[in-house]
């Protein structure tokens, strides 16, 4: 993966007059071609290796995996209002199913809707009854959506003269039944969410080993490692010229040896 700038020059140019530059940054971008290095100069080198470190393979197939259960858990949730949409049609009347074919789509939808809001009530009691909004407000819109649906398809059941109505309008009311039951239990009988666990409070991390990140700095090639070093100070001049550090501060950065910018104090 390619960073936004590809020098430590091009950073300190695209910097804000307000801003207050990190040196550790313009660092990290001047070694930006040797992720080996910049991975070990401080907390702002990691970053930029993070984002210079390729993608796996497996880890792109984990996003993928979860996007695709993300949007399978939206559809599922939302199979209600699929369902009342494909009973009622467009407002304009121009796109709409008759009832024998709509009814079925809305029957499996509102079956769905049952099973999450089955779900979602034992889920509710295993946890010990905690307070959940989202919960809460999916339940009373799956009530208020299937009272709409219901009452839209038996008008038009009854003027289509539609027998198998009955059958297909069951898992409506059934889920009607099971969001309002899971709405008033949620209203009535939750306890608060669990509060936030305390801060965990952990000794400073150790200062990462000036050797290793020596070692590094060294296996670059010469000529390579004076190009990052000229990029470096560089940078550091533009953010001088511009007013962005003070000429006191611009020295003593240009004095610090490669890769020790990130000690330097922000």
């Amino acid at each position: 993966m390619s960073l936004r700038y590809a020098s430590a020059v091009e950073w300190a140019e695209e910097q804000s007059a307000s801003a207050t530059p990190r040196l550790g940054i313009l660092e990290a971008y001047a070694l930006q071609r040797h992720p080996d290095a910049v991975a070990l100069a401080g907390d702002d080198g990691a970053a930029i290796a993070g984002m210079l470190r390729p993608r796996g393979a497996a880890r792109r197939a984990g996003d993928v995996a979860g996007w695709a259960l993300g949007l399978a858990l939206l559809a599922v949730a939302g199979a209600p209002l699929i369902g009342m949409a494909t009973l009622m049609g467009d407002q304009w009347g121009i796109w709409r199913l008759p009832i024998e074919e709509s009814a079925p789509v809305a029957g499996v939808c509102f079956a769905l809707g049952a099973v999450v809001q089955l779900v979602a009530l034992v889920a509710w009691l295993v946890r010990g009854r905690r307070r959940s909004p989202a919960w809460r407000w999916l339940s009373i819109g799956t009530a208020i959506v299937g009272v709409v649906a219901y009452a839209f398809g038996n008008g038009l059941a009854s003027t289509a003269g539609y027998g198998a109505w009955a059958a297909w309008s069951a898992p409506i009311v059934v889920a009607i039944v099971l969001s309002a039951v899971s709405a008033g239990l949620h209203l009535l009988l939750s306890r608060p969410a669990e509060p936030a666990p305390d801060p965990v409070v952990t000794a400073p991390a150790a200062p990462p080993d000036a050797g290793t990140l020596r070692d590094a700095l060294d296996a670059i090639a010469p000529e390579d490692r004076a190009a990052a070093l000229a990029d470096r100070d560089a940078a550091i001049a533009v953010l001088e010229r511009r007013g962005l550090i003070e000429a006191e501060r611009a020295a003593e950065a240009r004095r610090a040896p490669l890769g020790g910018l990130h000690e330097l104090s922000t």
